[in-house]
C-alpha cells in the first residue's frame, strides 16, 4: 500500500513521525500516487487534501487524524497514530463513500465535497431555481447554498438546514438571508432533493461569487449553473467502531 500526507500547516516534526510510521509498518510513502491519503488536521484539511488529490480521487482512500480541530471526519485522533496503522496493516476500518457535486458552467466543470453555493452580499441576488427543469421559485436575497449529505454538517447546518446522517445520496438546497415580504417571498425552507436531480439556477451572475468547498470563483459571464451530483467518490475511513451520532454529539453539542 501506498501512503500520502497532507498535513495542515505543513508540519514537519509530525510528517517525519508519520513518514518513520509508514516504512516501520511495511507500506511506502508516495505522494504522487497513492493509494491512501491521510490528512492531519480538521474537516477544512480534508476538503484542501480532496481538491489537492482530485486528479485520481476514484482511486484512493482518505484518512483523517484530529490534530486539535474539529474532526466531525476523522477517523482517528493524534494520539491514535499506532492504531490507525495497524487497522490499515489488517484492514480493519470501515469505509464510507460519498460522491462530490458537480457544479457546470459555460463548458466548464468543479467539483465539491461539501457544497457549492452562489453568493451576493452586496445586492440582492435574483436566481430562478429549477428543478429537473421543471420551475420552482424565483429566488430574491443574498444566496443559495447547495449541498451533499456529507456537507450537511459544514456550511448548511448554519444555515439552518438539516444535517442528514443517511447513507443515501442527497442534495439539499438551502437558502442564504431570503427576503420574504408582501410583495417577494421565497421556499424559505431547506429543501431536500433525490440525489439524482440537478438544479438549475438562472439569472444575472455577473457580480455574483461561486463558492465551491473552501475556494471560491468569479466569472461575470455566468449566467446558469447546473449542480448535480457526480460519478466521483471520495471514500473516507473511519475506525470500525466509528459512530456519526457520537462524532455529531462530541463536534457540536459536547
Amino acid at each position: 500500500m501506498k501512503i500520502a500526507l497532507y498535513i495542515k500547516n505543513d508540519d514537519d516534526e509530525l510528517s517525519t513521525l508519520l513518514i518513520s510510521k509508514i516504512g516501520e509498518y511495511g507500506f511506502e510513502f508516495d505522494q504522487d500516487n497513492p493509494d491512501v491519503v491521510i490528512f492531519v488536521g480538521g474537516d477544512g484539511t480534508l476538503l484542501r487534501a480532496v481538491h489537492e488529490f482530485a486528479n485520481k480521487i476514484n482511486n484512493l482512500s482518505f484518512v483523517g487524524i484530529n490534530n486539535g480541530s474539529l474532526g466531525y471526519c476523522c477517523g482517528y485522533d493524534i494520539k491514535e497514530v499506532d492504531r490507525l496503522f495497524n487497522d490499515l496493516l489488517n484492514n480493519n476500518f470501515e469505509i464510507k463513500p460519498h460522491k462530490l457535486i458537480k457544479v457546470s458552467f459555460n463548458n466548464e466543470t468543479l467539483y465539491a465535497l461539501n457544497e457549492v453555493r452562489i453568493e451576493n452580499p452586496f445586492h440582492t441576488l435574483i436566481s430562478d431555481v429549477f428543478i429537473d427543469n421543471e420551475f420552482f421559485e424565483t429566488f430574491r436575497g443574498n444566496g443559495l447554498n447547495i449541498s451533499s449529505n456529507f456537507g450537511s454538517s459544514a456550511y448548511n447546518k448554519s444555515l439552518g438546514g438539516s444535517v442528514v446522517l443517511l447513507n443515501s445520496d442527497i442534495i439539499q438546497l438551502t437558502e442564504i438571508a431570503p427576503i420574504n415580504n408582501k410583495i417577494y417571498s421565497s421556499f424559505n425552507s431547506p429543501l431536500v432533493i433525490d440525489g439524482n436531480k440537478t438544479i438549475t439556477l438562472r439569472g444575472d451572475f455577473s457580480e455574483v461569487v461561486v463558492g465551491y468547498d473552501h475556494l471560491t470563483l468569479r466569472d461575470s459571464t455566468i449566467n446558469e449553473l447546473l449542480i448535480s451530483l457526480s460519478e466521483l467518490t471520495v471514500n473516507i475511513l473511519y475506525k470500525s467502531e466509528y459512530s456519526s451520532i457520537d462524532q455529531l454529539r462530541v463536534n457540536f453539542i459536547k
